[in-house]
Order: structure tokens, then C-alpha cells, then sequence
């Protein structure tokens, strides 16, 4: 008697691209949005600018942006790139970064942790105890997410598409 198997997909199939990889969630690209907020707020600001957005909004956002943001903002730039980049025809180095991508994404959610609470200390313990009794939530969440085993990001980093190679006559 031969069993027939099917393969078992832990997530629905609307889950899956074209590809039969699983899709970049929503939440991994607000991740990635939020964390490199040092290089897409300005040219958020800049888009909003030309658009003829009102002064004061533009004044507001650029209340969010700091330097020391930079470093963090790189490294989660690079998932960003990497996921516009997720096609079949993906160059090496695409792979290689979006196989490790859980990595980066933890990177950066840490440095910008540390960041915003070495930012805090500078500015004196008593603003630390009426404002943030904790570190920041959204950097932590992030980290959290990226080393979820069910719902976070651990399962999408590992499935890019594959290449295939049509065969010439």
C-alpha cells in the first residue's frame, strides 16, 4: 500500500508568492521603514516638500530625525534594498544579505535601542523616570519579531526565490 504525502504548509497559501516563497510580511517592511528612518524621513520630508506639504508638518519630522541615527538606519536600509530586491533573478549578494537578514534587522533594532537610551541618560536620569520607565518599545518589539519562531520573521528570512534556468535549444 503506497501512502501519498502531501507537502503540509504551516501558512495559508495566500501567504505564498508566486514564487512559492513565503511573502515579506507587512510588519517586516514597517520594521525596516522604522529603523532606517534616518535615510527615508528626509526623503520622505523632501517628497513632501515638492508635494506642497504645509511648513509646520515638514518641521514636525524633522523633529524625528537625529544623526546619531545613522548607523542603525544603514543596516536596516540594507533589508530594505534587499526586499525590493527579492526576485528570482536576485544577484549573490542579494541572497547572502537576505540570508542573513534576521541578523541585520537584530543589529539594528539593538544599536537604535542603545542609542535612544544613551540619548536618554545624556539628557539626565529624571527625564528617564517621567518618560520612559523601559526602553523604547517599537525598537524592542522589532527585536522581538525578528526572532519569533511562529508569527515573527525567523520563518520568512530563510525562503527567497529560486532561480530557474530555462533550458536553450
Amino acid at each position: 500500500m503506497m501512502r501519498h504525502s502531501h507537502p503540509s504548509h504551516p501558512y495559508p497559501s495566500s501567504h505564498y508568492d508566486d514564487h512559492m516563497c513565503l511573502k515579506p510580511p507587512l510588519l517586516l517592511w514597517v520594521a525596516a521603514l522604522y529603523l532606517s528612518r534616518a535615510i527615508t524621513l528626509p526623503i520622505a520630508m523632501a517628497i513632501g516638500h515638492f508635494a506642497g506639504v504645509d511648513a509646520n508638518a515638514i518641521t514636525l519630522f524633522r523633529g524625528f530625525w537625529s544623526v546619531d541615527a545613522l548607523i542603525p538606519s544603514l543596516i536596516a536600509a540594507v533589508i530594505l534594498y534587499t526586499l525590493c530586491r527579492r526576485v528570482p533573478t536576485a544577484p549573490k549578494l542579494v541572497r547572502w544579505i537576505w540570508a542573513h537578514g534576521q541578523i541585520f534587522l537584530a543589529v539594528s533594532a539593538v544599536m537604535d535601542i542603545a542609542l535612544i537610551l544613551i540619548a536618554l541618560i545624556r539628557q539626565g536620569i529624571s527625564m528617564i523616570n517621567r518618560c520612559c520607565r523601559c526602553p523604547p518599545p517599537r525598537s524592542i518589539y522589532i527585536f522581538s519579531c525578528t526572532y519569533s519562531p511562529r508569527d515573527g520573521f525567523a520563518t520568512r528570512f530563510p525562503n527567497f526565490p529560486l532561480l530557474c534556468i530555462q533550458p536553450t535549444l
